[in-house]
Formats: structure tokens, C-alpha cells, sequence
């Protein structure tokens, strides 16, 4: 009978259980020991729900723990906003660089500045002009009144023969300017050029009765070589070159004058003169030493030609006297 009605609380507790009601009453100890270990399956069963819903809970746990995650996961966006802060830091430094590429244009910009101070300077690397002919201007001064007190028609050329520099500066007629001033006793006439200048002092010298260019002075900033501009100054006083009695003219094919320093001044195909001109035009030509017939030549020929004529009609006449004593009558 016992055992009968174990059976029946067995199975009532199965049943129980298999209805899915989740609180289990309590168990007899010691007679349920055995269906208790098999309930202790349903429990343990039961339990692993339960454990499945600590499971959730724990995934729940997870996704807090997951939460936090995405929390560190937010301090890493976090942290990667201060990756784009720091990028942005970075473009800004970035921009810095702009900026700095910005300077560098500057920079450039500065350097084509400099380029374009260089053509003064690169004008800034002069060089010599190009080759050309002496080729003769024409320049006067006139006074207050309008009378020409000086007329030159003359080619120039300064010559520089140095240990650094060999060349000819020429000077062009279409580039030059003539000014100057009229006194009674003395006039001067200023010759004016982009490299520089040519000055000339004529005096009357009513002592002498002559007409002669007393100081020459020459201003020259030009490079013989390219890149190499100098400066080069020279002046002569207490001369007196091109001297020609008054109302009368100086003219010469070529001719040298030397400054000093190893500086010359090249006239060529010239013609000067100051003061007394009328009717606006030059006066008598008196020709330079070079330029004057040299008749020294002739007259040695002409002598040597004299003297073998004067030994041949010698020579004739002292071979005719001989024969004529040799037929003498007996």
C-alpha cells in the first residue's frame, strides 16, 4: 500500500512537471531522493533555463559589458574623434603646410620679384655692344644770340688697353646730344651719351694768335666684358691740341689722344673749330701733321736722280776728251 501510494506521488510530480509549472514543491527528503535526482534533472533542467536566463541576463550583461564596449568603443570614437581632432590637428597642420605652401608661393613670389630686380641687375649683367664702324656726328653750340660759337663734325671711340680690359667703346652719333657755353676768350662744347660724356675747352689765345683745345675730359661707365661694368674717368689740362690760327679750321684723317691709364680718345675723320666762324660753315682747313703732303721723298729722289745724271754727263765728257787726244794730227 506504501509503495502504491509513492507511485501516485510520483507520478502526481511528474505530471507536475510535465504541465510546466515552475515551482516545484517541496520534495519529501529521503522517499524522493531518488525521483529527486530525477527531478534534480528537471531542476538542474530547470535550472538550465534558468541559467539560459542568467545567460540572457548575461548577454545582457554582455551587451552592458557590450555596452560598455561600445562605450569603449564610443571613448575609441572618442578616442577617434581625437584621432580626427588630431586629424583635424593634422589638416590643420595640413593647413599650416597650405599656409607654408602659401609662404613658399610667397616665397616664389618673392623670387620672380627678385628676378625682375635681376634684368636691372641680369640689365644688371651688362655687356658690350654689339660691334659697329666709327661713324662721324655733327654737334655745334651757339651763344645767347644765336651764333655758333663751336662746330665739330668728328667720329669718337674711347679705347681702354688695361691689364683687365682691351676694347673700344664707340660713341653713336644717334644717341648723342650736344650742349655747351660761348665766352669771349673760351668756349666749351659737352657731348652727352648713355654710357656718359665728352667735354672739350677751346681757348683764344690772342698772345699766340691761335686757337687750340686746352682740356679734355671723358665720364664712361660701360662693360668691355659682360657683367663687368666699370667706371672710367680721365681728364687732360693745360693742353693745347688741334691748334690753328683764328678763323681757320682743324680737321685730320685719324688721330690719338692719350689720357692717361691706359685711356685713349680715338678721333677719326674730324674737323673742329671755334669761335670767328661765319656763314655758319668751317673755315679754312688746316690739315694735321699726318694728313700734310710729305714731300721729303720726292726731294731725295730728285736729288739721287740729279746726282747719277751729273756722274753719267761727267763720266760722258771725260771719255770723250780721251779719244779726242788719241786722233791727234801729226
Amino acid at each position: 500500500m506504501s509503495h502504491g501510494l509513492i507511485l501516485i506521488a510520483v507520478f502526481i510530480a511528474a505530471t507536475a512537471l510535465t504541465s510546466g509549472e515552475y515551482s516545484v514543491p517541496p520534495v519529501p527528503p529521503p522517499t524522493t531522493h531518488s525521483p529527486n535526482t530525477t527531478t534534480h534533472s528537471p531542476n538542474t533542467t530547470t535550472h538550465s533555463p534558468n541559467t539560459t536566463t542568467h545567460s540572457p541576463n548575461t548577454t545582457t550583461h554582455s551587451p552592458n559589458t557590450t555596452t560598455h564596449s561600445p562605450n569603449t568603443t564610443t571613448h575609441s570614437p572618442n578616442t577617434t574623434t581625437h584621432s580626427p581632432n588630431a586629424t583635424t590637428h593634422s589638416p590643420n597642420a595640413t593647413t599650416h603646410s597650405p599656409n607654408a605652401t602659401t609662404h613658399s608661393p610667397n616665397a616664389t613670389t618673392h623670387n620672380p620679384n627678385v628676378t625682375t630686380h635681376q634684368p636691372p641687375t641680369t640689365t644688371a649683367l651688362p655687356g658690350p655692344t654689339p660691334p659697329t664702324n666709327m661713324t662721324k656726328g655733327s654737334y655745334n653750340v651757339t651763344d645767347d644770340k644765336g651764333n655758333i660759337c663751336i662746330l665739330a663734325d668728328l667720329g669718337i671711340g674711347i679705347r681702354v688697353n688695361t691689364s683687365g680690359v682691351n676694347g673700344t667703346f664707340i660713341v653713336q652719333p644717334s644717341k648723342t646730344t650736344s650742349t655747351g657755353q660761348c665766352l669771349d676768350k673760351t668756349a666749351n662744347i659737352t657731348l652727352r651719351f648713355d654710357e656718359g660724356h665728352l667735354i672739350l675747352k677751346f681757348k683764344n689765345d690772342e698772345t699766340k694768335k691761335r686757337v687750340y683745345v686746352e682740356f679734355v675730359e671723358f665720364d664712361l661707365k660701360y662693360a668691355f666684358k659682360t657683367g663687368a661694368l666699370r667706371d672710367f674717368h680721365e681728364k687732360n689740362e693745360s693742353l693745347e691740341l688741334f691748334s690753328v690760327a683764328p678763323g681757320h679750321s682743324y680737321s685730320c684723317s685719324a688721330e690719338t689722344v692719350y689720357m692717361g691709364n691706359g685711356v685713349s680718345l680715338d678721333l677719326t675723320n674730324y674737323r673742329l673749330q671755334a669761335f670767328n666762324i661765319k656763314n655758319k660753315g668751317f673755315g679754312t682747313s688746316d690739315l694735321c701733321k699726318a694728313d700734310k703732303p710729305d714731300y721729303r721723298v720726292p726731294i731725295a729722289v730728285g736729288i739721287i736722280l740729279i746726282i747719277l745724271i751729273a756722274i753719267v754727263v761727267i763720266a760722258y765728257l771725260i771719255s770723250r776728251k780721251r779719244r779726242s787726244n788719241g786722233y791727234q794730227s801729226l
